[in-house]
């Protein structure tokens, strides 16, 4: 599926939404489904290596306490 830029009219695939002028004022980004689902998979990647980490540390703990 691909999604519009309001503003720009550019194509963006949803498979990896990125916005291209992020730096730019957008008068549309508060409704924007570029922007939404950037910031969706920008999320569920930081909770992916939050889990990682966390399940690395906890395993280091336990070998700390022999």
């Amino acid at each position: 599926m691909e999604l519009e830029c309001a503003k720009y009219h550019d194509k963006v695939s949803s498979d990896a939404p990125a916005c291209a002028h992020p730096g730019d004022y957008c008068q549309f980004r508060s409704s924007c489904m570029i922007h939404f689902m950037e910031g969706e998979l920008r999320r569920s990647r930081k909770e992916k290596a939050t889990a990682a980490n966390d399940s690395t540390s906890a395993t280091d703990r336990e070998d700390d306490r022999t």
